[in-house]
């Protein structure tokens, strides 16, 4: 098998999986014959660009989603390498999670006396702040609220937020953004 229709095999079954479908219920949203369908899942019919647009819009994902290649079992980013920017928080980007509405995980770290104002992110973002070191005050501006180590703050982070540290020591913190609008077919 090719690796185009191994590729929209794997993303068929998976998103179709995990939008909790059924096969004939795929079918018969898509106008895709069931039989069509399930070959096109073991990988053994090409569907026709057509097709691959049925399925998804029945599946509510672009029609990129689908023909994307599979993700990898395992991937690895060593430390040294991940992604970093600061200005004066330090974020490492830690992954993605993708094939749904977009996750990713960051690594920040505030310096002591350090104050970042974010700007308001895309409408429905949420943020999901877990305290590792330190103590933070963080959150909407005008609702942010004074952590310590091993708390967890949830916020709608589509308006102005703000991080800054509290005490004589930097804040570490994993952050969850998660992004309703955008989904990604790459791991």
């Amino acid at each position: 098998m090719d690796d185009a229709r191994r590729a929209v095999a794997a993303n068929l079954r998976t998103i179709r999986a995990a939008r909790g479908m059924t096969v004939a219920a795929l079918a018969e949203a898509s106008g895709t014959g069931k039989a069509t369908l399930s070959r096109i899942e073991a990988g053994q019919a090409n569907p026709t660009l057509e097709t691959i647009y049925a399925l998804a819009d029945a599946l509510n994902v672009s029609w990129g989603a689908l023909v994307a290649q599979p993700p990898m079992r395992v991937a690895v980013t060593r430390a040294a390498d991940l992604a970093v920017a600061a200005d004066p928080v330090q974020a490492r980007l830690l992954t993605q999670i993708t094939g749904v509405p977009l996750i990713e995980a960051l690594d920040i770290v505030v310096p002591v006396g350090g104050r970042r104002e974010s700007g308001a992110h895309p409408r429905g973002v949420v943020e999901h702040l877990f305290l590792i070191e330190g103590r933070l005050r963080a959150g909407p501006q005008d609702e942010a609220e004074e952590l310590a180590a091993g708390d967890v703050l949830r916020f709608a982070a589509d308006v102005p937020h703000v991080y800054e540290t509290l005490g004589a020591e930097p804040a570490r913190a994993v952050v969850l953004m998660a992004y309703p609008t955008i989904t990604t077919g790459q791991y």
